[in-house]
């Protein structure tokens, strides 16, 4: 849902080369976007924040009041913490900024979709920063749940917890996307972790975050 046509065409080609998307609706603005939610009920709509007659905070806002909401994604141009917190304190599930690859956009959209939430990696220390002004975890207690991590998946925790996308670790650490996305899923493994967020606000916690990003 954005007031620009060749954004919503190049997010309708990304989502349609995947064969388990499919794009059910477009919307232009956020009135039309909160009626196209309520006719098609779709499982996820991706909003843009800054759309006209009502922006996507305000119909992020409405969708989460339907029988049927959806889940949400939003999308800016914008990498604006106010932005973030404005979109989690609406309800959305996910935030990514629009220069993410659109392998970061689909495995976003099966996440959220999945029931996790999705931070854009760029925003993630922005987020640990405003809402654990104190240890989210006792820092004993966050230095007792990094024990279950072999050194290599505790230096990925680390750069997980300064905001690093997956590509930006895998090129600090000589590994393939592939590989730090398998490490990554991991980590929440032993963690008992749900997503990224959780496990970066445990690293920071526990002080993690302020180890070097690279050898």
């Amino acid at each position: 849902m954005d007031d620009e046509a060749l954004v919503r065409q190049g997010i309708r080609l990304v989502l349609e080369s995947d064969d388990e998307i499919t794009v059910v609706a477009e919307a232009t603005d956020g009135l039309q976007a909160i009626d196209t939610a309520r006719t098609h009920q779709p499982d996820l709509a991706i909003v843009d924040i800054r759309m006209p007659a009502m922006d996507g905070l305000a119909a992020v806002r409405e969708m989460v009041l339907l029988p049927q909401p959806p889940r949400v994604i939003m999308l800016t141009s914008y990498a604006l913490d106010d932005y973030l917190f404005a979109t989690l304190t609406a309800g959305a599930d996910g935030f990514l900024v629009k220069d993410a690859s659109p392998h970061d956009l689909l495995s976003a959209v099966k996440a959220v979709a999945g029931g996790h939430a999705i931070i854009s990696p760029s925003m993630t220390r922005a987020l640990i920063q405003r809402f654990t002004p104190h240890a989210a975890w006792p820092v004993p207690s966050a230095h007792d749940r990094l024990r279950a991590l072999p050194e290599e998946q505790r230096t990925i925790l680390a750069l997980i917890a300064q905001g690093l996308s997956n590509a930006e670790i895998g090129a600090c650490r000589g590994l393939t996307e592939s590989q730090v996305k398998t490490q990554v899923s991991r980590i929440l493994r032993l963690l008992r972790l749900t997503n990224r967020v959780q496990a970066a606000i445990l690293a920071y916690s526990a002080g993690l975050s302020h180890q070097p990003s690279a050898d």
